[in-house]
Order: C-alpha cells, then sequence, then structure tokens
C-alpha cells in the first residue's frame, strides 16, 4: 500500500483564511507562546537552585531573586497557556492530517498534558500563597525549591511530550506499523533521532531566557536597589551566556540528526532557508558579544542589546522550525490543495479578542509590578498574600 494512502484527508469543508496568512498566524502565535513558555520551563529550575542555595539567608541576592521568579511564574504560565492557543488552533487547521494522526498514535501521553498542566500550575500556587506565606525560614526556602523541582519536572515532562508529537507528525512513515504493534494510544516518538537534541536545543534555550528574564528584573529594579540590579543583570546575562553556548553543539547535533537531504537546505540548498538560518547564526554571535559585556561589568545597554538580539534569534529559530516541518510533510500534507473561502468577518472577531487578550495580560503584567512597589506586612490576609511575598525582593527605600 502507498504510503499517501494511509495519509487522512482534510475536512470537507474550505478553509476559512487563506493558507499564506494561516501560516503567518501560526509563526506569529508561536513566537508569542515561546517567550513565555520558556520562562516556566527554565523559571521553575532556576527558582528552585537558588532558593537552595540562600535558603539560610533572606536577604541574599539568590533568595530574593528565587522570590521574583517565584512569584511571577503563575503569570508566566498564564501566558504561556492563552497564547499557546493560537498556534494550536492553526497547527491543527493547516496539518491537522498530520497532527490529529500522531496525536491518536500517543493519545494516552498526549491527553495526560492537561493533568500534569494543572498539577504544576496549582503548584506554583502554593509556592507563593502556601509555602512562602508568613515568616521566613530555612525549612519553608527549602520546601519552595522541592515544590519548584517538582513542578518544573512537570513542565520539563510536557516539553517532553510535546516534542514526541511535534516529530512524530512529520513521519507518515511510521504510523501504520506504530498502529500496528499496538492500538493502545501509549506510543512515543522516542527512537526519532531528533528527539533528543531537538529537546535538549529547547531545553537549554528555556534557560537562556530566563536569564534574560532576571536580567529584566534587574532593569526594573534598578531605581530601587542599585546592588541587586547589577546582581541580576550580571548573573541573568551568564545564565544566557552559558546555555547559549551550550546550545551551540545541541544545535550542531540537532541539524546533524536530520535527513542529509533535509540539512542540506539550511546549508546552502534553498536561498531563503538558508539566509534565515545564517542570519539566526550571526544574531547568535551578537548576543553572546553583548552578553559578555553584560556580565562582567554590568552594563545595561550591553544587556538590551543582547534582549533584543535574542528576541529576534528566537524569531529566526521558529520559521527555520517551521520551514523544516514543511520540507518534512509538503511531500504527503499539501495544505494549498484545499479550497479557501475567506470568512473576514470571523477573522475581525479573532483579531479583535487576540488584541483584548494581549490587553489583559499587559494589565496583569502591570499589576504584577506593582507589588513590588507596595510592601505588606499582614501575611493573614488572603488577598495581600501575593505582596506579602514580594516585600523581601522590593524592600522600601
Amino acid at each position: 500500500m502507498e504510503l499517501t494512502n494511509l495519509i487522512p484527508g482534510y475536512q470537507p469543508l474550505p478553509f476559512p483564511l487563506p493558507t499564506w496568512l494561516m501560516q503567518l498566524l501560526l509563526l506569529l502565535g508561536f513566537y508569542l507562546h515561546a517567550l513565555p513558555m520558556n520562562v516556566v520551563l527554565g523559571g521553575g529550575f532556576v527558582a528552585s537552585a537558588l532558593f537552595f542555595f540562600g535558603r539560610s539567608d533572606k536577604t541574599s541576592y539568590s533568595y530574593r531573586a528565587a522570590k521574583a521568579l517565584a512569584v511571577s511564574l503563575p503569570l508566566f504560565i498564564s501566558f504561556a497557556v492563552t497564547q499557546g492557543i493560537v498556534p494550536l488552533l492553526f497547527l491543527q487547521l493547516v496539518y491537522g492530517p498530520a497532527f490529529y494522526t500522531s496525536s491518536i498514535l500517543m493519545a494516552a501521553p498526549w491527553l495526560g498534558v492537561l493533568a500534569i498542566l494543572l498539577a504544576s500550575y496549582y503548584i506554583s500556587y502554593i509556592v507563593i500563597y502556601r509555602t512562602l506565606k508568613g515568616e521566613y525560614s530555612t525549612k519553608k526556602a527549602s520546601v519552595a525549591a522541592l515544590l519548584l523541582l517538582v513542578m518544573s519536572i512537570g513542565f520539563a515532562a510536557i516539553g517532553y511530550i510535546f516534542t514526541n508529537n511535534m516529530t512524530l507528525m512529520l513521519h507518515p512513515e511510521k504510523w501504520l506499523p506504530l498502529y500496528q504493534q499496538a492500538a493502545t494510544g501509549m506510543h512515543m516518538n522516542s527512537a526519532e533521532p531528533q528527539l533528543a537534541p531537538r529537546y535538549l536545543h529547547t531545553f537549554l534555550a528555556s534557560l537562556a531566557v530566563t536569564g534574560m528574564t532576571l536580567g529584566c528584573f534587574g532593569l526594573y529594579m534598578v531605581k530601587r536597589d542599585e546592588k541587586f540590579s547589577d546582581w541580576m543583570i550580571k548573573s541573568g546575562s551568564r545564565l544566557f551566556l552559558a546555555s547559549t553556548l551550550l546550545q551551540i553543539p545541541a544545535g550542531l547535533w540537532y541539524l546533524k540528526s536530520l535527513p542529509p537531504h533535509l540539512a542540506a537546505y539550511f546549508l546552502g540548498g534553498d536561498n531563503l532557508i538558508t539566509t534565515i538560518f545564517a542570519a539566526s547564526m550571526l544574531l547568535t554571535l551578537l548576543a553572546i558579544l553583548f552578553s559578555v559585556i553584560a556580565a562582567l561589568i554590568g552594563s545595561k545597554p550591553a544587556f538590551i542589546a543582547a534582549l533584543t538580539t535574542n528576541a529576534i534569534l528566537i524569531l529566526t529559530m521558529i520559521i527555520n522550525r517551521h520551514q523544516l516541518r514543511m520540507l518534512y510533510l509538503n511531500p504527503y500534507v499539501k495544505p494549498d490543495s484545499v479550497a479557501v473561502s475567506t470568512q473576514w468577518d470571523l477573522l475581525a472577531i479573532f483579531l479583535v479578542s487576540a488584541v483584548a487578550l494581549i490587553a489583559y495580560l499587559v494589565w496583569l503584567s502591570k499589576l504584577m509590578l506593582r507589588a513590588f512597589k507596595k510592601p505588606i506586612t499582614n501575611d493573614d490576609s488572603t488577598t495581600t498574600s501575593l505582596t506579602s511575598t514580594t516585600a523581601e525582593i522590593a524592600p522600601s527605600t
């Protein structure tokens, strides 16, 4: 039986938008999801380590930075979840025949993502509303470190499951053998050569973005505590630098794990793909250079330059990631062949809703930042517990 006969067809309805526009919204949506998602994945591990090393002194920079990350994590989780809806929606529309099939083959772990997400999300609130509430103690700091580690392992598991699905959907030739082996919905794509380097590359990126987040906290704190601000900018830049340097061999491993005919597209085989790949390499070098300066002398302009360069770098990598998916699936899944009946009214509603959601998230971010400015000592009030936990991060001057 030919492979193309095993791939499900598209739904009998026309696409509501042109394919190019859905591709664009998929990329932009994933970019807005990737930024907070990286902080969620790496931030928990970093906060756990900082709590552990600063557990004996609540005035230490490590403890205060850990609290800053811990308090912000629920907000970043909310961002990551809400912003993840858009790319998931358009992924299902454009590449539904591949995505739905791989999701069915690994249905049990895929559906388990929701349970892991809820548990991990709940733990993030336990840390700030229960564990860190009230008087400081070394035991509380140690418990916070342990809970954040458990939470982070949960999010790392979610990332691993997603990586399995996103790679399994690229290989239609695996679907029938897996289903014939067992129709239990328990399959993972663990034997895939690109799985480990792709996941490692993503995990290291999350640590790098967390470093940038610490530096951003430092920029915010510059007028309230200059020494602490300098420490966070330097420490965040060092974390970014170390993670980015490790990403280079991980990225080369990822490239080498691809089939040679696909890897060739990134090495001169296609002008557009190669140009974007070369731009990402140049941006990586610039980000490393700027972060070295920020790590050594705490230069705020250098840190902002590294932050901006890294934001653009993430976008180029997302584009290359999408191009790789197209290279894998174009022989089998052809979204351009589906009829289009553009529904501009629904698009307008979608765009208005998306802008309203972003505005709400910006307002929520500002609300969280105000907590750093209003230290409150009434630890018995549930409504002020978030502000109470931030009192030691940003003490009044």
